[in-house]
């Protein structure tokens, strides 16, 4: 059975193009535009297998406050997350070290920068599902 994925990200081309992609590939993609829209999808019962998250959405950090939220929500705090962004072409955000996942400041499994070729999304994604915890 294919896993169940969420993808929340503001920028809808995008979003059509991820979900083709992960579509071909077996996954069945339910999408959300910001947070408020990602909460909405999760009350009607969709329980994804792991999510792929933007940062900047309707607010700036909005991403970075959805996925701390989800870890503090014993429903979702096992739910793999990768974050996907192009925080740092938009905002020149240097992280201090390689690896900018924070337990506290960035509590996600995998983070890419956007823009990331589709084998390199499939690859890191596929890695997430095969490592998650429930």
């Amino acid at each position: 059975m294919a896993a169940t994925l969420l993808l929340i990200d503001d920028d809808r081309d995008f979003v059509s193009m991820v979900k083709l992609i992960l579509e071909s590939k077996g996954y069945t993609v339910h999408t959300a535009v910001n947070a408020a829209d990602a909460e909405a999808t999760l009350d009607k019962g969709v329980r994804p297998d792991g999510i792929i998250l933007d940062v900047m959405m309707s607010g700036k950090g909005e991403g970075l406050i959805l996925a701390r939220k989800m870890r503090k929500n014993s429903a979702y705090k096992d739910v793999p997350i990768l974050m996907l962004t192009g925080m740092r072409q938009a905002t020149g955000f240097q992280p201090v070290k390689d690896d900018p996942r924070d337990p506290v400041f960035l509590p996600v499994d995998i983070y890419l920068e956007k823009p990331v070729l589709p084998e390199t999304l499939l690859k890191n994604l596929e890695e997430m599902l095969a490592n998650k915890k429930i």
